[in-house]
């Protein structure tokens, strides 16, 4: 549904956040497992079948994703005798708004953490706050900045189904042939690792792309995240583009260019495909990536390719140990809109997916990371390439989520265009962000 945002470069983040919002098939063969449900329970045989209410939930999945989202209202509906949910894939955010403008849309849908402030803004979703107050719902064991994807000014308008953020994904070999026996731990260690990895042909072109400089679209506000940055003050109250990690994230991938020449590795870059067979890493033409949990998945399971890679934490700032483990953390979301005319029926369903059990066999079925910690341990989720590593990151207090506000859109794209600029040769790091502070000055109101 995959997060999982970005106007640059909107189509490679669309692969990460739609491969974090839609994910891949787990092509593991597994049932579902079964599950209670906190519903209320069938009507006797002695008493009339009373006619179900009918919940309109339309979902972004198309393929054999829709047909698992499928599989899962129709084990709801059996679940229950109140209420009867419709799917219908709509994979075009555009129509779901259109629908809920209109007054004919849905009366529960999916989404990503990014346009939760956007839409709450426009009155578009309705606050969950009472509805889980009243039925006891429990959110205790939520990733904090998951569950913060969904709120916006104090309020909970989403729920997320699960956790996108992304890891260091390395080649084991290459690493072992350049004699690198430590993952880098900081950005002064990632670049010295990425320069040592890179090969270059005769005429300076790539033959090994050393730094995980493709897909380049991690590194806006991920990587400056990892690096210690965040995008707004504590107290909420001040954009902060200009922070250390940003122009440390700029600076970092500007002398990895500048070394082996911007020309060339853009070269490199715009011949690259995502997560297919003719993808790098998986040609071995790269030796570090970062991605999300999607990305071992695809690997093992749908391409059915044999890496020895290793996954590792971000490299985090030098000298702040303090700071390790961080970066960017964005959801799935499902919420329910202003205007549902089943306000009810689609509580009772939402909770019903986002409850541990349903959590598990959503999760399963995408090859995803759940939203919920406690399910971590789950036998189910265990043949998930990675899943270990990214449930354990998970837990870390220094991912951090993007700004909640009605300008987050705008702001997104005034920092994705400003680091695209200084990531070509034309501006420097510190003009990088004085342009992205001086943009953004109004947007925060």
């Amino acid at each position: 549904m995959w997060t999982k945002k970005m106007a640059l470069l909107l189509a490679t983040a669309v692969l990460a956040m739609t491969a974090t919002a839609c994910g891949n098939d787990n092509s593991n063969g597994k049932a579902a497992s079964e599950s209670g449900s906190t519903a209320s329970p069938a009507a006797s045989s002695a008493t009339p079948a009373k006619e179900k209410t009918k919940v309109k939930f339309w979902y972004l999945w198309g393929g054999v994703e829709g047909e698992n989202v499928e599989k899962l209202i129709a084990e709801f509906n059996a679940s229950q005798d109140l209420y009867v949910v419709e799917g219908l894939s709509v994979p075009d955010v555009q129509k779901v708004v259109v629908g809920i403008s209109s007054g004919d849309g849905p009366d529960v849908t999916d989404n990503f953490s990014n346009n939760t402030a956007s839409y709450a803004t426009k009155g578009m979703l309705e606050p969950l706050d009472d509805y889980i107050a009243k039925s006891g719902f429990d959110t205790s064991d939520f990733v904090p900045a998951a569950l913060e994807g969904g709120k916006y000014d104090g309020k909970q308008y989403a729920l997320p189904i699960n956790v996108n953020f992304n890891l260091l994904f390395y080649n084991k070999k290459m690493f072992a042939d350049a004699g690198i026996t430590e993952v880098p731990k900081t950005s002064d260690e990632l670049l010295a690792a990425a320069k040592k990895l890179t090969k270059v042909n005769a005429d300076k072109s790539l033959e090994v792309l050393g730094f995980p400089d493709f897909p380049f679209v991690y590194y806006t506000t991920g990587m400056s995240m990892a690096f210690g940055g965040s995008f707004i003050s504590e107290d909420g109250k001040t954009l902060t583009p200009d922070n250390a990690g940003t122009i440390e994230a700029i600076k970092t991938i500007q002398d990895y260019r500048n070394e082996f020449g911007v020309d060339n590795i853009l070269k490199f870059n715009s011949s690259a495909k995502y997560l297919d067979a003719t993808d790098p890493f998986i040609l071995g033409k790269q030796a570090i990536r970062i991605d999300g949990p999607w990305f071992g998945n695809t690997v093992k399971n749908v391409l059915q390719k044999d890496i020895d890679y290793g996954v590792a934490p971000l490299p985090g700032p030098a000298g702040h140990p303090e700071l390790a483990g961080g970066g960017e953390v964005s959801s799935s979301t499902f919420f329910i809109p202003s205007n549902a005319k089943n306000k009810d029926g689609a509580w009772a369903f939402l909770s019903w997916l986002m409850a541990k059990e349903n959590m598990i066999k959503f999760n399963d079925m995408f090859a995803n990371l759940p939203a919920r910690t406690s399910a971590y341990d789950d036998p189910s989720l265990q043949d998930i390439p990675d899943f270990q590593t990214f449930a354990e990151a998970a837990k870390n207090p220094n991912l951090k989520s993007f700004p909640a506000f009605e300008g987050q859109s705008e702001y997104n794209k005034i920092i994705n265009d400003e680091f695209e600029l200084a990531a070509g040769g034309k501006q420097s790091a510190e003009d990088a962000v004085k342009h992205m502070k001086e943009k953004s000055a109004n947007l925060l109101k």
